[in-house]
């Protein structure tokens, strides 16, 4: 137990009583007399030993010398993080969410660091991210609310291990670099690049996903018109079993190729009443296409991982991780879409990918 601001008061005034001036001017002061008063005025301390009085007259003496006072001088600098400060700060980000800790840092005349500990520490807030996402059309919403309805009524898990979803896109040899959170940490600028050739080598490749399975990558190398595509779907279909045939669904997107009169034909023969294309599928809605929103973006990741030199070592990286997919990664990936359709409803075939 330490001394209480009573006993530290007492504990001075004995010190400085107990003095004695030398020949030379200079005062001598002694610690046993201390000792000996405190025990004699306060018995019940027995807790106290001359060691502990010692220590306390060491530390009261200098700061009574130096403030006045016996209370321990605070150190480090002023407070500047006061309520008022913490307000201001809070009122501008309130009126500009978007402003820099460097703007703030000017507007308020604080340092960086404080600035930032009063975003965190006080007012708890954190710095978030904008998000691109695909332009969304007025016309669009009331289509994506049918869909989304529609798939809700009709879209259970056994329909779904038999539908499938498709798409096609291109893989660039150069792979990709995402400047926005790609860093390269160093005690001073390694001065990276990365080079982009003029007419980049690239592959193209068509998968479909159900619940259950994947088929593909099918590759191509010129452009997808209708005569291309319908070789694609001649592929894919053969790779079809009975039920799927029977009972499944095929899903694409609205691009020419998809929607000429000979390739609808061509899969009505298949899939008769039983594709989701420019008819039920809304348009500009990655957000809702397993393709989009989960295969392309991984694929990147994985075949890029490490340095690709030729065409033929990049498809077959793209044939490994197209194998790689196991049924739980795509049921997952299927749970993801029922979430996706609930999300894209209750906010009236709005964005909604900034609320996953």
């Amino acid at each position: 137990m330490g001394f209480t601001i009573e006993e530290k008061a007492f504990l001075l005034e004995c010190y400085f009583r107990n003095g004695e001036k030398q020949e030379n001017g200079d005062w001598t002061y002694f610690i046993t007399p201390c000792v000996e008063e405190f025990q004699a005025r306060y018995p019940n301390r027995m807790d106290i030993d001359y060691q502990q009085i010692y220590q306390c007259i060491k530390i009261i003496v200098p700061n009574f010398r130096e403030s006045g006072s016996i209370i321990k001088k605070k150190s480090g600098r002023p407070l500047v993080r006061i309520p008022e400060v913490v307000q201001n700060v809070r009122q501008i980000v309130e009126q500009h969410p978007s402003t820099s800790i460097r703007r703030l840092r000017q507007q308020v005349n604080l340092s960086y660091g404080t600035c930032h500990k009063i975003l965190k520490k006080d007012i708890n807030l954190f710095p978030y991210k904008i998000r691109v996402l695909q332009e969304i059309k007025p016309p669009d919403y009331p289509k994506r609310m049918d869909y989304c309805r529609w798939f809700e009524q009709n879209m259970n898990d056994e329909i779904l291990d038999l539908t499938f979803f498709s798409d096609e896109g291109w893989i660039d040899l150069g792979g990709y670099v995402n400047s926005q959170n790609q860093r390269i940490w160093s005690s001073e600028n390694p001065h990276e690049y990365v080079q982009r050739g003029l007419h980049p080598q690239k592959i193209g490749i068509w998968v479909a996903i159900s619940r259950r399975r994947l088929i593909g990558p099918i590759f191509f190398e010129d452009t997808i018109n209708s005569e291309r595509y319908r070789a694609i779907l001649e592929e894919f279909i053969n790779q079809l079993d009975d039920e799927e045939l029977q009972r499944g669904m095929f899903q694409q997107d609205g691009t020419p190729a998809h929607t000429s009169r000979a390739t609808l034909n061509y899969l009505d023969q298949y899939f008769y009443s039983r594709i989701i294309s420019v008819d039920r599928w809304p348009p500009r809605s990655p957000d809702l296409s397993p393709l989009d929103y989960f295969f392309f973006g991984h694929l990147k990741n994985s075949v890029f991982r490490n340095h690709t030199d030729d065409l033929d070592t990049l498809k077959i990286a793209i044939t490994e991780f197209c194998q790689s997919i196991s049924p739980e990664c795509l049921r997952n990936v299927f749970e993801n879409m029922k979430r996706r359709v609930r999300l894209c409803l209750d906010h009236n075939g709005e964005h909604f990918e900034q609320f996953l």
